[in-house]
């Protein structure tokens, strides 16, 4: 009897659920950064801000900073939204219409050098805008948007030929399944499935229609995964290009950008708000990991249990794996809320989680602004509990924006921060907005005046580069 009870504590040992095990987290010179490369030893990672920098992970659990490079645009560095590597020669994209591309010799990643750029002489476009990129032996193909996909011979990897061109909608990525065949993530268009070359024309192509807006396509044996956005992981089945299965979809919540594939059945998320691990079961696309970062997930990379996520301003090294200590997770780093009458208040209830094999100890959260306060919070957690602590703000003649610490023994983020946002002067949600009227400068001519669309949705997002 005692030898069968040993034998079922071993089994509930294993059956927790596996996570995300913060190692480190860099800020590097580069900002919004865009995509991770890895080649051997080497991480390449551009920004659309202050350039390309590039790692040593000889130690994976923390990326060494080697070296930044910019490459000269006008008054500002080149922005990079995609990079892909071969030997020692790097090809990065941008969104940058004109000069939107460039190539860098990094056989001494200590001094990159920036040896040129694609040339699309030729090619009949007109300031195409560059977006993602793949490498099979001595092709590089490039998405282009509503220029559709380049591919280039870079035998000569200095001066690449352009020796293919196929028009599409909207190219986000491109993906190779093999030589004479390509994946094209064409945006709201869905994938095509494209064979490069043939005997007989036309050669064969195959569209399909998917949930969500392709922003990201990775191929692996006869598997296609495919990053949909807001509709989040498509897995499809392509051993025929011709009828393609869809195996699953998994909604993942967030903004599905980009993905990396690793262990041979599992696929790395980068989710906006914070990274995901999706294993393909056989018969499902089962989620097995996930650390919400608060930080603006853009691009995630893999090698071995190790997941690199690039974001707004951090590099953040995970590994995913059996995590044998407390493991707390959040389900926001950020809260915000609505506008309120004065003496009013507003709730909002924040999920916490112990995803580790031991308990979680959590000391009762400090805050920096008297017009919040927290009521159900925890002080202890079992593995795999989860509560729902409600953290509550009351409106006060006070501009209300603060800071909730937590703490815990979590012991690779034993403090988190979280920003609270009350109501203040200036813009907030709900509350009436002015008249003005602004210059339309791209997507149509004339003026646009907001009392014009009384009674509409509207949506107007500002941003400003650098």
């Amino acid at each position: 009897m005692k030898k069968l009870l040993i034998h079922f504590f071993v089994l509930l040992t294993v059956m927790f659920s596996k996570n995300l095990t913060l190692e480190s987290r860099f800020n590097p010179p580069a900002r919004e950064l865009m995509d991770v490369e890895i080649i051997g030893d080497i991480m390449i990672i551009p920004g659309n801000l202050d350039g390309y920098d590039f790692f040593d992970i000889s130690d994976p659990t923390n990326p060494v900073h080697i070296s930044n490079i910019e490459v000269p645009m006008g008054n500002r560095a080149l922005s990079g939204f995609w990079v892909k590597a071969k030997d020692s020669v790097a090809y990065f994209s941008s969104r940058t219409r004109g000069e939107g591309s460039a190539i860098v010799n990094f056989n001494d990643p200590s001094d990159p050098v920036h040896i040129g750029s694609l040339s699309l002489d030729g090619a009949g476009v007109n300031n195409p805008s560059l977006e993602g990129l793949d490498i099979l032996e001595n092709m590089l193909a490039v998405a282009a948007h509503e220029d559709g996909v380049f591919i280039f011979d870079i035998d000569d990897p200095y001066n690449p030929d352009l020796n293919y061109m196929f028009e599409c909608g909207n190219a986000w990525d491109v993906a190779f399944i093999d030589s004479n065949h390509i994946a094209i993530g064409n945006g709201e268009y869905g994938l095509i499935l494209l064979e490069i070359s043939c005997s007989i024309e036309p050669c064969s192509q195959t569209t399909i229609v998917t949930e969500g807006a392709v922003k990201d396509v990775e191929h692996r044996d006869s598997s296609l995964y495919v990053a949909e956005g807001s509709a989040g992981i498509a897995l499809y089945d392509i051993s025929d290009l011709e009828s393609p299965i869809l195996l699953d979809q998994y909604d993942t919540e967030g903004l599905a950008n980009k993905i990396a594939l690793f262990g041979g059945n599992k696929v790395a998320v980068s989710d906006w708000e914070d990274v995901k691990i999706l294993e393909w079961t056989g018969t499902e696309l089962e989620l097995v990991g996930y650390k919400k970062t608060g930080k603006r997930t853009m691009a995630i990379a893999a090698r071995d249990s190790f997941i690199y996520s690039a974001e707004w301003q951090h590099l953040q090294t995970f590994r995913f794996g059996e995590i044998n200590d407390a493991d707390m997770d959040i389900s926001s780093w950020d809260i915000a809320f609505p506008a309120l009458e004065m003496g009013t208040s507003d709730t909002f209830e924040l999920l916490i989680e112990n995803n580790g094999q031991y308990p979680l100890g959590l000391i009762a959260p400090s805050l920096t602004h008297n017009d919040f306060y927290v009521v159900d919070f925890p002080e202890y957690m079992e593995p795999a509990e989860s509560t729902a602590a409600k953290v509550i703000y009351t409106k006060s003649n006070q501009n209300a924006s603060g800071i909730m610490q937590i703490s815990t023994n979590d012991p690779d983020e034993p403090d988190i921060f979280v920003q609270l946002v009350g109501n203040y002067e200036g813009g907030i949600i709900g509350i009436d907005a002015p008249e003005f009227s602004l210059p339309i400068v791209a997507n149509g001519t004339g003026t646009f005046t907001l009392s014009d669309h009384l009674g509409q949705i509207v949506v107007i997002a500002f941003f400003a580069p650098g």
